[in-house]
């Protein structure tokens, strides 16, 4: 569960806020699906500190404002110029700016308000939706990559952003190919991929289509799944249908019999004709 901190500017804002927390967390499992979910840390900062605009990775953070005084983001903006010095100094902490959503007090507020500067994120009107206040601070740490997808199947962990793939304390690299393949099985865990949804995903992504480049990108993804995850995990062949990814010793709930246990007979249509070339049908 990754918590998320949200700070608060605004006496009144924080009360209203922090009134609402239950509201909050009650709705964040939702807000995960079947990636991350959230809990929310609210916190009323008081006087605005340059430290106070940061981020850091292992707290992701968003600056909520009370947007009836003006003056904050004025603050905001020559505060900036400081916290490119802590970014700086030192120069290997790789921390950003927290994005800054501004709460109006009414629609009539926000129509009267001036342009925003640059590092405001977005922005709500009262009365808030707790959901949608949720909804709008996870997407504006998302669109600063400050919070990376994550699509999980138990102790299995895609992070898409870095390639990275997880399973309990160890990880592995994979190549875009590679990567964009997991995705796509990991979305449909157990649910056999079809051949032309293969050929598909593989053509959008401006690779070959060729079966051999389509087989031996598999090849390897299953490779490093079943090394990563001691054979947990593997990528099945489906008799002239496709592949589907599921626990190793499980049997699958496709269609047709998966073709892993019986190799003659289970091998999947690109293996048995590795001279093919596929075609979008």
């Amino acid at each position: 569960m990754m918590r998320i901190i949200l700070k608060v500017i605004g006496k009144e804002l924080f009360n209203m806020l922090d009134a609402s927390k239950e509201e909050l967390q009650a709705v964040s499992p939702r807000l995960g699906a079947q990636q991350d979910q959230f809990e929310w840390d609210i916190t009323d900062i008081g006087a605005l500190r340059p430290e106070h605009l940061l981020s850091f990775p292992d707290r992701p953070s968003a600056l909520l404002i009370d947007a009836q005084e003006p003056a904050y983001v004025q603050k905001i903006q020559l505060l900036e110029k400081k916290e490119l010095t802590f970014i700086k100094n030192p120069p290997f902490l790789p921390i950003v700016m927290s994005p800054i959503v501004l709460i109006f007090r009414s629609t009539a507020a926000l129509a009267e308000a001036p342009d925003f500067p640059d590092f405001v994120a977005d922005w709500v009107c009262t009365p808030v939706s707790m959901s949608d206040l949720g909804r709008r601070t996870i997407a504006a740490l998302r669109r600063k990559n400050i919070l990376k997808t994550k699509l999980h199947f138990g102790s299995l962990t895609l992070i898409p952003d870095v390639r990275l793939l997880s399973f309990q304390s160890k990880a592995i690299h994979l190549t875009p190919s590679e990567c964009a393949l997991a995705e796509l099985f990991l979305n449909q865990m157990g649910t056999v991929i079809l051949i032309k949804d293969l050929v598909a995903l593989f053509k959008s992504s401006g690779k070959s289509t060729e079966g051999s480049n389509i087989r031996v990108t598999i090849f390897q993804l299953r490779l490093k799944l079943e090394m990563l995850t001691k054979s947990q995990y593997t990528l099945a062949s489906v008799y002239k249908q496709g592949y589907v990814l599921r626990p190793k010793n499980r049997p699958t709930q496709a269609n047709s019999a998966v073709g892993e246990d019986n190799q003659n007979c289970t091998s999947s249509y690109l293996e048995q004709h590795q001279y093919l070339t596929i075609r979008d049908r």
